[in-house]
């Protein structure tokens, strides 16, 4: 399931830990962890936790009696989540695809996956790998990016650093923010045996202390970094930097604040 815009690898998933999480993570996973729901000593499984900066979300909002699986195809993203826990809060850790999750059918309560649906490249088969390891009735939640309009410091973001690079631009960013229309993702969820499906469409505030640390997250926290490093390796302090002056004159160099968007999906598995 691997290429060049999931390659979260060298020195990446510290960046995108640093950075990312306070910018535009730590509330949608906050907000994912309050709606999961599974029976007293149930299982839930999450696919492609990256960094687990919603795993400690979900795992502070759940019974201890209630046991969370854990699964990243991204060993070095999955060691990071690891050292958010202790050894007796009922968590295990497992590299694993979404596209072939090595679980029995039926094997858990809830399935959850935070900001990765978009990165999946065969987004069907992965819906239906949550699916076939949900027991019926047993529900999937997950969230993605709304478009650029919609998320601003990433367009800011999208556009200097296309401006730096007009002749090999980076394509990352238009994988987590071009995966967001509705009826798509409905069809699918429906293709792949999901009943009945509620959809929340959340705005919130991103936040920063500096600009410099959302141009280091968002050049540095993500396979754009690579990007640059083997396309033009002399312009990647130039790129941060150019990136931190973008994001300082449109929403100021200290306590920055934009709007960021995203749409929440729970669809329950008919079985």
């Amino acid at each position: 399931m691997t290429d060049n815009n999931s390659a979260f690898i060298g020195d990446i998933p510290q960046n995108y830990e640093k950075y990312m999480g306070p910018l535009i993570f730590r509330e949608y996973a906050e907000d994912l962890a309050s709606r999961v729901s599974v029976p007293p000593g149930g299982v839930l499984l999450e696919i492609a936790a990256g960094t687990g900066m919603a795993t400690r979300q979900l795992r502070d909002a759940m019974d201890s009696d209630e046991r969370i699986v854990v699964t990243d195809l991204n060993e070095d993203m999955l060691n990071i989540a690891k050292t958010k826990f202790n050894k007796d809060e009922n968590i295990e850790f497992q590299t694993a695809d979404a596209l072939n999750l090595p679980f029995e059918d039926g094997s858990f309560d809830a399935v959850v996956c935070q900001f990765s649906v978009m990165f999946f490249p065969d987004k069907l088969l992965a819906l239906q790998e949550a699916a076939r390891v949900l027991k019926p009735g047993g529900l999937f939640y997950f969230n993605i990016w709304d478009s650029f309009e919609h998320n601003h410091l990433v367009r800011m973001v999208n556009k200097t650093v296309t401006g730096c690079l007009p002749d090999n631009p980076p394509t990352f960013y238009q994988v987590p923010y071009g995966y967001y229309d509705i009826d798509v993702i409905k069809n699918l969820l429906f293709q792949a045996g999901f009943g009945a499906i509620d959809i929340s469409v959340l705005p919130r505030t991103s936040s920063a202390m500096e600009a410099r640390h959302v141009a280091l997250g968002y050049v540095m926290g993500n396979p754009t970094c690579s990007h640059i490093k083997q396309t033009a390796p002399e312009s990647l302090e130039d790129i941060v930097n150019a990136v931190e002056k973008a994001i300082g004159e449109k929403f100021g160099f200290t306590a920055i604040s934009a709007k960021m968007q995203a749409i929440v999906f729970q669809a329950e598995y008919s079985g």
